[in-house]
């Protein structure tokens, strides 16, 4: 690895998360500032994925804006994918991460004045899914969409991992839409573990949004039972996107 290149990469990120962080801790405390603190999240996401020349696209753009309020859900490849992500949503939304990162200076502060939701994988499951629920239900209220990465961790090897059911719970329990958006390129360029960007991987990264699965398509029985169907007409709708761009390409 070359040090001196990963700071440069890594230290303009961070000098972005203090300058963007500090403007949405100054008026993350205001009634009403919600919009301000979420330009500043779209900010630094774009700029800081900019900044390390990633080449974005988004395709599908009219399902997100025909539908202002969801619960979207991403793959997840790699550390990248919040940056990519997050600069091409506008929107009001929150996202689900872990809680160690909302204790890091600025960009944490930032995540809890701006009402993200934290995850406590310090706690059993019961707990840690209350309050979960807690924070997507305040959410919802706000007039925001959620976004979850249901695999729950990065994918080791670019492949599609198996999803987890509360991103589909929250969909049924709150009578909202499903956007798929497929994320590709970014674990070429960073793979789980690595501290720095590949220079032989190309800087084109991508975020497609396919169109939304609706509540009802979930049929009839308990919330589980169909939140079980959602989960599963979702990940077959992402593995065919990928698996049709691959034999396109």
């Amino acid at each position: 690895m070359n040090y001196l290149r990963a700071s440069y990469n890594w230290g303009q990120t961070a000098a972005r998360a203090v300058f963007y962080g500090t403007i949405g801790c100054s008026i993350g405390w205001i009634p009403g500032a919600r919009r301000l603190t979420q330009w500043c999240m779209y900010r630094w996401c774009r700029d800081s994925a900019n900044g390390l020349k990633i080449q974005r696209h988004l395709y599908g753009s009219h399902h997100l804006e025909a539908n202002p309020q969801a619960i979207l859900v991403a793959n997840h490849l790699s550390t990248l994918d919040i940056l990519v992500l997050g600069g091409f949503l506008k929107r009001d939304y929150r996202w689900l991460a872990k809680s160690t990162l909302f204790k890091v200076p600025f960009s944490g502060w930032y995540l809890s004045l701006a009402g993200h939701i934290p995850v406590r994988r310090d706690l059993d499951s019961d707990q840690r899914a209350l309050l979960v629920e807690q924070g997507i239900a305040k959410v919802v209220e706000e007039g925001a969409s959620v976004l979850f990465f249901p695999e729950g961790t990065r994918s080791e090897n670019g492949q599609l991992k198996d999803f987890r059911i509360g991103a589909f719970m929250a969909a049924v329990r709150h009578d909202l839409p499903i956007i798929p958006l497929v994320l590709r390129g970014t674990h070429e360029l960073m793979v789980k573990g690595a501290k720095d960007l590949s220079i032989r991987a190309d800087r084109a990264c991508s975020v497609t949004a396919l169109a939304p699965i609706m509540t009802k398509d979930s049929g009839t029985g308990s919330e589980k039972e169909r939140a079980e169907r959602l989960k599963s007409i979702c990940f077959e709708h992402f593995q065919n996107e990928l698996t049709e761009r691959r034999v396109q390409t």
